[in-house]
């Protein structure tokens, strides 16, 4: 334990040394019940709500995920972006589920100046971004695919620069290897935002490339 710091702490590196420190009260299981809980429900109230506007397969699942996307942007992305200089000694749900996702990942810990600044960005830009696509899906307006395309490209240059960060500085901020922290929080968590975002970027650059606007393009040009 390093000199000066009372409490002991389970993150990494061992010697990280995180004054003010307070260990979570809430059990892991109540922590990510609440989490996934609070997704499901944002998940089934927005696939019912597309239904209702008659929205099927892939339109549908495309909002879900972009509404999904902006509540985890917005809120605790938000809370860490404001809040990232006092979580490691807070008390709230939001607080201790940054500090259970820190033990894969101390940089939330620390006020890492690259998490920070990615994660206010994210929350200012991307979680409002997301909630203007699902509703361009939703209604089916023409922005949709613009709109789909500048998240999508915003959330995979973040989340890649994030973890390929955290993998030239060799994984020192977590345990490597850990079932929980390592695979579930740092690697699969993670790659929801590498995959998906890329297979989105490709489907709206088709949908913009068949678009009436270039097709009228190519005819011109045969003229």
């Amino acid at each position: 334990m390093p000199e000066g710091q009372v409490t002991p702490h389970p993150y990494y590196p061992r010697n990280l040394f995180l004054p003010g420190y307070r260990p979570n009260r809430v059990p892991l299981t109540e922590l990510l019940g609440l989490f996934f809980g609070l997704v499901a429900i944002a998940l089934i109230s927005t696939w019912i709500l597309a239904g209702r506007f008659n929205k099927r397969g892939a339109d549908r699942v495309v909002i879900c995920w972009f509404v999904v996307c902006g509540f985890i942007h917005s809120v605790l992305e938000g809370y860490f972006a404001a809040n990232h200089e006092t979580i490691i000694g807070g008390g709230s749900y939001l607080a201790e589920m940054w500090k259970e996702y820190g033990r894969g990942d101390s940089r939330y810990l620390t006020s890492d100046s690259f998490t920070v600044c990615m994660e206010t960005i994210t929350a200012v830009l991307d979680g409002p971004l997301c909630f203007a696509a699902a509703i361009a899906h939703l209604t089916g307006s023409r922005h949709r695919y613009p709109l789909q395309l500048i998240v999508s490209l915003c959330q995979l240059y973040g989340d890649t620069l994030y973890m390929c960060i955290e993998w030239k500085e060799d994984f020192v901020h977590g345990e490597y290897g850990h079932p929980l922290t390592f695979w579930f929080y740092f690697v699969f968590l993670n790659l929801f935002w590498i995959f998906v975002p890329l297979i989105l970027i490709i489907q709206a650059y088709v949908a913009l490339s068949a678009s009436p606007s270039g097709d009228l393009h190519k005819t011109k040009k045969k003229k």
